[in-house]
């Protein structure tokens, strides 16, 4: 007896993929904050990551999204990272050979739940990495990302 086609499919939100990828990145951290703002405010601002990135880490100085799909970060020291970027409605996903980080956000009544995680990939610098991307991290980004869109001048 074949089980073909009867298997249970599971759809996630962004936010719940969200999720999902923080507990499976070692040391990943996550964190999530409602937003009193609509979700096409929200998602505009993160989804412009040329402005939104330098606005949220503080030692990004630049964000360059390139026609590849790829993205050039500039330090606050004039160093470099490329990285590798997935952007689609909702969700976007940043990683270059040493982090991983990303930001969802799904519609929630009026306004907005938005997710965001971060982990260090290199094994010798995670003990660094809470404070880079521990969970208070996080929170304190997505508390930006709240700074920035609410309010009904805000756009």
């Amino acid at each position: 007896m074949s089980n073909a086609g009867t298997w249970p499919v599971a759809d996630l939100d962004p936010v719940r993929r969200m999720r999902v990828l923080a507990s499976a990145l070692p040391s990943g951290a996550y964190a999530e904050l409602r937003v009193d703002a609509p979700f096409e405010r929200v998602w505009g601002y993160l989804a412009d990551m040329e402005r939104s990135i330098p606005d949220l880490i503080g030692f990004i100085r630049r964000f360059e999204l390139r026609a590849d799909g790829s993205a050039v970060a500039t330090g606050l020291l004039g160093n470099r990272g490329r990285f590798a970027v997935e952007l689609r409605e909702g969700w976007c996903v940043m990683q270059d050979r040493f982090v991983v980080g990303g930001f969802a956000a799904v519609a929630d009544g009026a306004g907005t739940l938005v997710a965001g995680c971060g982990a260090v990939r290199t094994a010798g610098i995670r003990k660094a990495a809470p404070l880079l991307f521990g969970e208070r991290a996080v929170l304190r980004t997505l508390g930006k990302v709240r700074s920035h869109v609410e309010g009904p001048s805000r756009q």
